[in-house]
């Protein structure tokens, strides 16, 4: 089979969207994923994608693959800032357990993160990749033509999903946040009406404790709120 100079010019627009979307979409996108896998999966998809989209001749091939490469970078990064809500919640859940110096690398973020973020995010991809996350990218690579127009909406979308993404995330961990802060004014209220006891041996203890009480009863609000994430994550992706 030859192709043809138009053909190639589609598969190179292809490539380019493709490559921008596995580069900063949730999951496939992070820093622990090998590279190889990334290139892998972008030729995937131009394999299925090229033969069907329009040709372009090789003069136009420039301005339009640049085009196209802002638009999967940009729409990838809008399905990263929303999924970002999970680790949000997942930090803020640790700092109110008191366990802010439990640290351990973070494939997702490629830097040391909580332990109980490390959980979090690790949750929220799962749940992305069973609702169907790498189908949802390959249909993204899939739509049409790129247009300046997109790139400045996706812009604007883009400073929206990062500006509330601590919002959300805060959201996520309000139930936690509020059973750890009544938990140590307890702990305050005891020590001021007893001062010779020994309140901060069992502090951290009963934190940790009410805490994980508080975690274990609102798991299926926390669920529910992480698949809320990826829904629109998976919504930002398709442009809808």
């Amino acid at each position: 089979m030859t192709l043809t100079e138009p053909q190639i010019g589609a598969f190179l627009a292809v490539l380019s969207r493709a490559g921008g979307l596995v580069a900063t979409a949730p999951v496939i996108g992070d820093s622990g994923v090998p590279a190889r896998a990334k290139l892998i999966f972008v030729l995937a998809i131009c394999a299925v994608i090229g033969p069907n989209r329009p040709d372009i001749p090789l003069g136009d091939v420039g301005g339009i693959a640049i085009i196209e490469l802002a638009v999967g970078l940009l729409t990838g990064l809008s399905a990263r800032f929303i999924m970002a809500r999970a680790a949000v919640a997942g930090q803020l859940f640790g700092l109110s357990l008191g366990l802010g110096f439990a640290n351990q690398y973070d494939p997702h973020a490629g830097e040391s993160a909580g332990t109980i973020r490390v959980m979090i995010t690790t949750l929220a991809g799962l749940v992305f990749l069973a609702s169907g996350g790498l189908e949802t990218i390959v249909q993204s690579a899939s739509a049409g033509p790129a247009t300046i127009g997109q790139v400045a909406t996706l812009g604007g979308t883009l400073v929206e999903h990062g500006t509330s993404a601590f919002g959300h995330g805060l959201a996520l961990a309000a139930p936690i946040i509020l059973a750890t802060l009544v938990g140590n004014v307890g702990m305050a209220l005891i020590s001021r009406a007893a001062p010779s006891a020994n309140v901060f041996s069992v502090a951290m203890p009963a934190i940790l404790i009410l805490g994980g009480l508080a975690l274990g009863g609102t798991s299926g609000e926390l669920l529910g709120g992480l698949t809320n994430d990826v829904r629109d994550a998976l919504a930002a992706l398709t442009g809808n």
